[in-house]
């Protein structure tokens, strides 16, 4: 799975926001907290979800446990699509491939307290999420780098072409 992580640096973020009870009144400052240090650590967004995008789904789901206080879930993941063999395929030739989706989960947890600070708890933890992600892409590429050079060689070498 590391290989596969490494070579992505491009993103496009969406959120899912399922929190009632006003526990989280800007739901969408996750998506721009996680937007803020995936640029500050030099990868890419995309403004619109491409074919075969590298999307980043953010989802928070939480209520009120009372007045003062809720209990909110935040979970970060990765999607992409992956080419892999089909190998029993009924409509396919034996050894054929497809493409399918890969869900990579790079962060969750639970957050329970004062709902008057539960925003920027969220934000808070978001952006750990998209840190997380950071240092996993980087320690991948690094693992990449030492057992399989020309890996990295070829990507760059793409990238290249399409610039």
């Amino acid at each position: 799975m590391g290989s596969l992580v490494a070579l992505r640096d491009n993103f496009f973020i969406e959120y899912n926001d399922q929190v009632s009870d006003g526990c989280l009144p800007q739901p969408s400052k996750m998506k721009d907290k996680m937007e803020l240090v995936l640029r500050q650590n030099g990868f890419s967004i995309a403004a619109e979800k491409m074919f075969f995008p590298n999307v980043i789904n953010i989802t928070a789901l939480g209520f009120g446990t009372n007045n003062y206080s809720c209990a909110v879930h935040v979970e970060a993941k990765l999607i992409f699509y992956a080419n892999v063999a089909v190998p029993y395929a009924q409509d396919m030739n034996d050894g054929s491939t497809t493409f399918a989706p890969v869900t990579y989960k790079f962060g969750g947890t639970m957050l329970t307290g004062g709902k008057n600070g539960m925003q920027g708890r969220v934000e808070e933890t978001v952006k750990e999420f998209g840190d997380n992600l950071y240092l996993q892409t980087s320690r991948f590429k690094d693992a990449l780098a030492d057992k399989f050079p020309e890996i990295l060689d070829y990507h760059a070498n793409q990238n290249s072409q399409k610039n």
